[in-house]
């Protein structure tokens, strides 16, 4: 069987129509959940970019071992298990971390790689820009975003049309890939677009198809809250309930364009009957918050808004839609490509495959999932109650890898990960500040408002339970009990 994945990076599950959104036109999502079994209690796994992506390409659970960093040795990425499978593999995208120092080794598996280029601090144009030249749109960018902003500005200083913007040249390229490859005796094409993740930049008419006729000096790159890069709590101190409004409509219109570009891509399925041959793969690296809690971004803690996360597959001969309401996971996703190509699922060392849910085997999957960023808490939901851990910034950290990170002298090497029987690094990592823990009732309490930690005793118990439960069972450092409060 053929497998096409498509990854829209920061994909808010609320803003779009198989998830009830009505506001915000997605057709082209809808169309292909017309066809696709539709998760509905899919989360992320570790945070954000490229921890999400090492468990999607590896089903290794990442951020309680190490956050940001390249594949590891040891790791069996899907383009090189596709390949040994007999697939011709590709990835088309403009997601520039891929080919950053620090975060490679993801691209060179496959069989092909076209890049796009000039997203956010993409290091591709250097040509040097002068504020007194700049935009009002991108002077906004830069007053809260600085040298970051200079860049991107710098990148899309000259695009002029909707064809010159980033979603619309990948998914063309994607698309592209699909027309000439599609006579492959079997293929693996991996679809990925940095869109809509911020700048939320776009041309008209998306520019101003969700502003309520908003106009001002806003910027279109808030910085996030909580000591991620781009913090400046005096961006609240501020900011107007305009400017707030008007950035959340920017991401909409981002939402917009990068659906009607996807169509491209859905096209050719439609052109060729590739749907009869194809399994088709659509979920997100996590969510993005657009101030609703007075923060941007995708920091902890995890709330629903940036951790709850949209996932669609279609398999050849699914007639109609399927709502799935097992709790899954990112890690499961790895497995689950992995027997579609015909490949042996059981090998992933911490996913678990969806198939069982998709040919209606199984009805459950996980009585619970835990998720996280490196180096803070650990948050676990089972699907009633979410828990956010909080950590003790005092007590020590490491981060395991075959890849010495960055030159430590304390650093020392050994067999720290289980089930990888090759000597790995264990380097002190910095512990980010800490956050109380908190406890939300996720049916009493959808849009989590309350905190009930200091009033179900019981409940927060019973959800600690859980998550040492989830740590045992994925055997992680031992630092993490004392780190966590175990």
């Amino acid at each position: 069987m053929n497998v096409l994945t498509i990854l829209i990076d920061s994909l808010n599950r609320h803003c779009i129509g198989p998830y009830g959104n009505r506001e915000i036109s997605t057709p082209n999502l809808d169309r292909l959940a017309a066809r696709s079994a539709v998760f509905d209690m899919h989360f992320a796994g570790s945070l954000p970019c490229m921890p999400a992506r090492r468990e999607l390409m590896t089903g290794r659970k990442e951020f309680f071992w190490r956050g940001w960093g390249a594949l590891e040795p040891f790791d069996r990425p899907i383009a090189r298990e596709a390949r040994r499978l007999g697939a011709k593999t590709a990835i088309v995208t403009d997601h520039y971390h891929y080919w950053e120092n620090g975060a490679h080794g993801y691209l060179e598996h496959f069989d092909g790689v076209r890049m796009v280029r000039g997203h956010e601090c993409d290091m591709w144009d250097t040509e040097p820009v002068d504020d007194a030249s700049l935009p009002d749109w991108a002077r906004a960018v830069v007053r809260w975003r600085g040298d970051m902003g200079r860049r991107y500005y710098g990148n899309v200083k000259g695009y002029n049309s909707e064809e010159d913007f980033h979603s619309p040249r990948t998914f063309t390229e994607a698309a592209d890939w699909l027309e000439k490859n599609r006579g492959h005796g079997k293929f693996f094409l991996w679809a990925e677009c940095f869109d809509v993740h911020e700048p939320f930049y776009v041309p008209e008419p998306y520019r101003s198809m969700y502003s309520g006729g908003i106009k001002g000096d806003y910027t279109v790159w808030p910085p996030y809250q909580g000591g991620y890069h781009g913090h400046d709590p005096a961006f609240w101190e501020r900011a107007t309930e305009d400017e707030v409004r008007y950035i959340r409509s920017q991401y909409c219109g981002k939402v917009t364009m990068t659906d009607k570009w996807l169509g491209r891509l859905l096209d050719v399925m439609d052109r060729h009957g590739l749907w009869e041959t194809t399994a088709v793969l659509l979920t997100t690296d996590h969510g993005h918050e657009l101030g609703e809690k007075r923060r941007f971004g995708k920091q902890p803690p995890n709330y629903d808004l940036n951790s709850h996360i949209p996932l669609m597959v279609s398999l050849p001969g699914m007639a109609g839609q399927k709502r799935i309401g097992a709790l899954t996971t990112a890690v499961d996703l790895y497995p689950t490509m992995l027997g579609l190509l015909g490949g042996d699922p059981s090998c992933s060392p911490h996913g678990r495959s969806l198939l069982p849910l998709l040919d209606g085997s199984a009805k459950a999957h996980r009585e619970a999932v835990v998720y996280g960023s490196h180096a803070c808490g650990a948050t676990v939901t089972d699907g009633r109650y979410t828990y956010h851990s909080g950590w003790d910034a005092g007590k020590e950290v490491y981060a395991y890898s075959a890849n010495m990170l960055s030159p430590s002298p304390d650093a020392v090497s050994g067999r720290f990960i289980p089930g990888v029987d090759c000597p790995v690094w264990r380097m002190p990592a910095k512990n980010l500040a800490p956050i109380p823990e908190l406890l939300f009732d996720r049916a009493e309490d959808p849009g989590q408002t309350r905190d009930l930690s200091s009033e179900r005793h019981g409940a927060v118990g019973e959800m600690r339970s859980i998550l040492k439960g989830l740590m045992d069972g994925e055997g992680v450092p031992p630092e993490q009990y004392a780190r966590l409060g175990f």
